[in-house]
Parts: structure tokens; C-alpha cells; sequence
């Protein structure tokens, strides 16, 4: 009779309970609703921003962890993937989502029509989005982000079909649509997560 056990299997539950704290999706919420801002501002700086934030927030996050997360589940440390693996991947889906772009665009039977480009852009920001969520779900085994994944990619499309391409509100209503969402799960988690795992006697909060 063996002894063994599924090392991946018990790597997908202890992962999956670092997800459970709906602080993933209140970041996410942030980071959206900073760029949707920053774009209706100063277009020019949301790259900038955008790099900004993902970069030194997810630090904030982390900290948040530690304090909140950590001493009621325990610390996981993931095994790290093939930076060149990820990377590939994440350049073929941008390009995908380009590609899918283009082709809303020759639909209108205009590509030289600026209007038409802009008019388009939910299509590639709804397929980018969804494709790092479908990512996300992969590694945390929860539905809820697929269903996100799926909200994005939809709501990108019906933004398309109904914009006039005057300017880029297609995508600024593309993100905050999926920052309200991302904000009232992430609430929901986190109050349900505090709820459910107290912590243990002699651990002191925060």
C-alpha cells in the first residue's frame, strides 16, 4: 500500500486559500478604477500610472497579507513558473486580443477610420483583462474568476457595438463596468474570509 500523496493537489488547496481573501480583487478594483481616472484626466499618463501602481501596490497588498491573511492560513510560497514561459504566453494573448481588435475594425469596412480603432478598443482591453482573470482562475481553482473572465470579454464586445468611437469612453466604461463588480467581491471575500478564520488563540491582529 503506498504512502503517497498528490503534491500538486495539496499545492492547488494551500494556493487556493491564499485567493480567498478578496484582496486580489479589491486590487484589482483599485488599479482599474485609477487607470478609468487617470484617463478621463491625462490620457498621455496612464501607462505611466498604470506601471505605477501594479508595481509598488501590489507591495501595499502584500503587507495587508501579512497582517491580515498570513496569521489566520499560514504563509505559502508558490513555486515560481518559467519567467520565459509567462512572458510567451502573456505576448500571444496581447496579441490575440490585437488581433480580434482589428478584425471588429474591418468589420466597419473602414481601417483607416480613426473613429472605428477607437470604437474597438473595449474589444482588446475586454480580451486582455479576461485573459490574465482566466489565468488568475487557473492558479486559484475559484469560479467566481472565470465568470470575471467572461463578464470582461462580453462587456468589451456589447461596448464595441455600441460606441460611437467620438472618443476612448468605450474603454474608461469598460473599466470602471469591471472595477464595481471587482470591488463589491472583493468586500464580500474579505468579510466572509474574517468571519470564517478567526484567528487562533495567543495570535495578535495586526
Amino acid at each position: 500500500m503506498s504512502n503517497g500523496f498528490d503534491v500538486t493537489a495539496v499545492e492547488q488547496r494551500a494556493r487556493t486559500a491564499g485567493y480567498q481573501d478578496g484582496l486580489l480583487e479589491l486590487f484589482a478594483a483599485i488599479v482599474l478604477l485609477s487607470i478609468a481616472l487617470m484617463w478621463i484626466a491625462s490620457p498621455a499618463f496612464v501607462g505611466i500610472v498604470a506601471a505605477f501602481i501594479v508595481l509598488f501596490g501590489w507591495r501595499a497588498v502584500e503587507r495587508v497579507k501579512e497582517r491580515v491573511t498570513y496569521p489566520r492560513i499560514g504563509y505559502f510560497q508558490e513555486r515560481p513558473e518559467a519567467p520565459d514561459s509567462t512572458a510567451r504566453g502573456m505576448l500571444t494573448f496581447l496579441a490575440i486580443s490585437f488581433g480580434l481588435m482589428v478584425g471588429a475594425v474591418a468589420l466597419s469596412g473602414d481601417i483607416g477610420d480613426a473613429a472605428e480603432w477607437r470604437r474597438a478598443a473595449p474589444v482588446m482591453s475586454g480580451i486582455s483583462l479576461a485573459g490574465g482573470f482566466w489565468y488568475t482562475a487557473t492558479r486559484s481553482g475559484f469560479l467566481r474568476h472565470r465568470l470575471i473572465s467572461g463578464y470582461s470579454v462580453i462587456t468589451g464586445v456589447l461596448l464595441w457595438l455600441i460606441g460611437t468611437g467620438q472618443s476612448y469612453e468605450g474603454v474608461v466604461w469598460h473599466l470602471l463596468g469591471l472595477a464595481a463588480p471587482l470591488a463589491a467581491i472583493g468586500t464580500w471575500g474579505l468579510i466572509h474570509f474574517l468571519r470564517t478564520h478567526p484567528l487562533h488563540d495567543g495570535v495578535i491582529d495586526g
